[in-house]
């Protein structure tokens, strides 16, 4: 998948500088260049030292808990 495709299927949208550094800083990844967070969804498109990765996580919407978190690598 590229960037792109992943910007396009989970709606993701650029952040201010502000709100990047502190998701980067919460994420432990060098830069977070997109995001998306609805209720029980969220989804980040990072830079980090293995490259490009889409993260994406989902909370049950019954216990809370979330399910687990996918890396997915892209390409540019």
């Amino acid at each position: 998948m590229t960037v792109q495709q992943a910007i396009k299927k989970y709606k993701l949208e650029p952040l201010s500088v502000s709100v990047a550094k502190v998701k980067a800083k919460e994420l432990n990844v060098d830069e977070v260049l997109y995001m998306n967070v609805q209720k029980n969804k969220y989804a980040y498109i990072v830079r980090d030292s293995r490259g490009i990765m889409l993260y994406s996580d989902e909370r049950n919407l019954y216990t809370k808990l979330y399910k687990g978190l996918k890396i997915t690598p892209l390409e540019s």
